[in-house]
């Protein structure tokens, strides 16, 4: 009787323990939000939020500091264009897969900080004209050219999983990115199956509802 009430208070007190790992991980996950209001420049609050189709005004959902720069962004979305990319990359509704520069692939060893996200450059070349470049310029040279170094796919159609640019097939003309080597069979062998969670093949009509 003893030995029981010994293994269900430790089966309690595990169960407690694991509750509150949990409970602090999900608080932690919570404070890995951070994202660059694209008209303050303050850090982005997760309650604060625009979705882009609905404004006619790209893909995905932007975040502010406030509830003030809504409006400001409302009236004129497009002078806060390179800005509001770069947020997405931030908040990792875009990923990078090439060099914004050159479209080669990415060396992991040249890479700088912008904003709250990292990119990447194929080559210290690349850097340079990063470098070279006034604030402004650095957006552009980044992010006017999205098709070039980065994809809206974030998830692998065949697992779920966050993408890694280095495992991709090309479909119908357009690259498709999986989480590891063995999932392009899986998609090779019935493509179709898997596209419409890719939004690289969405159709316009889905893109602005």
């Amino acid at each position: 009787m003893k030995a029981h009430w010994i293994f269900s208070t430790l089966s309690v007190a595990l169960l407690v323990a694991a509750s509150g790992l949990i409970a602090a991980e999900n608080e932690a996950a919570k404070k890995e939000f951070k994202a660059t209001c694209p008209v303050s420049g303050q850090p982005a609050i997760e309650d604060s939020v625009l979705d882009l189709a609905k404004l006619k005004a790209g893909e995905g959902k932007v975040y502010f500091c406030c509830k003030n720069c809504p409006k400001a962004f409302e009236k004129d979305p497009a002078k806060f264009e390179m800005k509001t990319r770069r947020q997405l990359a931030e908040t990792g509704q875009i990923v990078q897969v090439a060099c914004p520069v050159s479209g080669q692939p990415v060396n992991k060893e040249v890479s700088v900080e912008l904003g709250n996200t990292k990119v990447g450059f194929c080559c210290k070349n690349c850097l340079a004209k990063y470098e070279k470049a006034d604030d402004e310029g650095k957006l552009k040279l980044v992010f006017a050219n999205l098709d070039k170094g980065f994809t809206r796919q974030v998830k692998c159609p065949v697992s779920g999983r966050p993408i890694n640019a280095e495992h991709t097939v090309e479909y119908e003309g357009k690259k498709v990115y999986f989480c590891c080597p063995n999932c392009p069979a899986a998609f090779n062998a019935d493509p179709k199956k898997f596209l419409e969670k890719l939004p690289q093949f969405a159709k316009a009509d889905d893109v602005k509802k």
